[in-house]
């Protein structure tokens, strides 16, 4: 008597066998789809770093033009500073009456201001 598997069995065999190979077949596509994102997320990372790399540079560039800029406008103003007050010292000596007059008015609008935002 010979043993053969029954028609069931062999096509319950033929069935396992199947899935079995479309289960290496899903196993293999899923490692490369991995691989292939890993490799795209790497790169991405790689692109996001040098584009924030790139955007620091800018930055710094601009601030340090910036601060360049700030510092021709601060001596200027200095030396207008010095120069007004040259022109103010100079006019005090010509006429000092003048002079003690002015800062007295000017006293005088700074306090009637200064009271005057004390009473609201």
């Amino acid at each position: 008597m010979t043993t053969e598997p029954a028609p069931a069995q062999a096509k319950a065999a033929k069935i396992v066998k199947t899935a079995n190979g479309a289960a290496r077949k899903a196993d293999r596509k899923i490692t490369s789809l991995s691989r292939e994102a890993d490799h795209d997320i790497n790169s991405l990372a790689h692109r996001a770093e040098a584009a924030a790399k790139r955007a620091e540079s800018a930055l710094h560039d601009g601030v340090e033009a910036l601060r360049g800029h700030t510092q021709a406008y601060v001596e200027t103003a200095a030396r207008s500073l010095d120069d007004a007050r040259a022109v103010v010292s100079d006019k005090v000596r010509e006429r000092p009456l003048t002079g003690l007059l002015a800062a007295a008015g000017v006293g005088l609008l700074l306090g009637l201001l200064i009271g005057s935002g004390r009473r609201r």
